[in-house]
């Protein structure tokens, strides 16, 4: 990589989101560390995305790193889960891996990371064949609201192997302000298959910008679950997949914005091989002054390709605003894509039946909002079924209270 065309994208915004002046926030020193994160980030990881520390393979507070004791219970199935930094040091296969589907110089967060992010993040690799029979926790949070918090992600699932993956990411209870900054490149090989599920509970003044890319191979599947459900200042989030042929990925993503942030969330799906297909799926609600822009793309360039876009909102008031922005492309014939898409406000005919059942008006707008956002809750995996059913609950009662 031209280290020259790295500085000059330091300064280069992203074609979508607010631009972030990153020379206002504090870049920390990187380490990687014994012993265990304060019960403040303890608690406020289990309350706030579900994830309970001591389950977690993998823990980044700010720039630091706690080495975690069920990474080793996973290295007897011959599964890897390590900080990046030192599987740069100590493997072959994340030396090539590491910003092969990422440009560094794609935008100034990219080249923030690549330049200052001293490689902390996770590293995750499963074995061909090796069905990993519980979810892989991590869990990153923002330590303090001057900082940036850069992480870079890589997964490789070899083939045949399967894997559950869970990130939460957070800022501590009374943390205000920050930026964190992920960049993930995940592999899924032929015939193998990678759920990933990522909550989000940020904070007020808190600026988000993941960078995400996922090349799936033949025959592989990838399944994506992303909710975000607190106020931030903005986030902004354009994920891309590949798919080879016959390669299947589904994206799912309930965007609660709730607040004067602004939300700028999608994703992107480009069929490359015969018959491969995707679904992307998004709920969106807005609140409070909250601006969504919902955004999703697939791009057939193989026959016999299927794409499938449904992007549903509900404005909850009159300040805020929910824009939806589907695009379907393709060079080739024989390709089956379309889309759907529809912003509106909960329909008062239903509230009024349920409430011709018993139920209070505000009991009657909070199991019709459930179900508009627990929609896709069955694509899941059973493992974080009951975390992601909280998480709605929790939207739920914020936002029809």
């Amino acid at each position: 990589m031209s280290s020259e065309r790295v500085r000059a994208a330091l300064t280069k915004p992203a074609p979508f989101g607010v631009d972030v002046d990153l020379s206002k926030f504090r870049v920390g020193r990187a380490a990687i560390v014994s012993g265990e994160p304060d019960r403040l980030l303890a608690e406020s990881a289990r309350q706030r995305v579900g994830v309970e520390l001591e389950k977690a393979s993998y823990v980044q507070v700010g720039e630091t790193v706690f080495a975690r004791a069920m990474a080793a219970k996973l290295a007897k199935l011959g599964v890897v889960v390590k900080p990046l930094r030192r599987a740069l040091e100590e493997d072959e296969l994340p030396r090539k891996l590491a910003w092969s589907i990422i440009d560094p110089a794609t935008d100034k967060y990219t080249a923030y990371a690549y330049s200052y992010g001293e490689e902390l993040g996770y590293y995750v690799y499963v074995p061909p064949g090796v069905k990993v029979p519980w979810p892989i926790y991590t869990c990153l949070s923002l330590f303090t609201g001057e900082e940036v918090q850069f992480a870079h992600n890589i997964v490789y699932v070899d083939e045949g192997g399967e894997a559950v993956v869970t990130t939460g990411c957070l800022v501590p209870h009374g943390v205000k302000g920050g930026v964190h900054i992920g960049i993930s490149e995940f592999f899924v090989a032929r015939g193998a298959k990678l759920a990933f599920a990522m909550i989000h509970a940020w904070g007020e003044g808190v600026y988000v910008r993941p960078r995400t890319a996922v090349r799936v191979e033949e025959g592989g599947e990838y399944l994506s679950y992303y909710a975000v459900y607190s106020p931030v200042a903005s986030l902004q989030t354009y994920p891309t997949v590949h798919l080879a042929e016959g390669a299947r990925a589904k994206l799912v993503s309930v965007i609660a914005g709730i607040g004067s942030g602004e939300y700028d969330i999608g994703g992107r799906a480009v069929l490359e091989g015969p018959g491969a297909s995707a679904e992307l799926v998004s709920r969106v609600l807005a609140k409070g002054g909250a601006k969504v822009y919902s955004r999703a793309e697939v791009k057939a360039t193989a026959p016999r390709a299927k794409g499938h876009i449904e992007c549903l909102g509900v404005l909850m008031d009159s300040v805020s605003s929910i824009e939806a922005i589907p695009i379907l492309s393709s060079t080739v014939q024989e390709v089956e894509l379309s889309h759907e898409a529809a912003i509106g406000m909960i329909a008062g005919e239903k509230v009024e039946y349920l409430m011709s059942k018993g139920f209070t008006e505000e009991e009657a707008r909070a199991i019709l909002l459930r179900g508009f956002l627990s929609a896709e809750e069955s694509a899941l995996p059973e493992a974080v079924r009951p975390e992601v059913s909280r998480i709605i609950d929790y939207i739920v009662k914020h936002a029809s209270g």
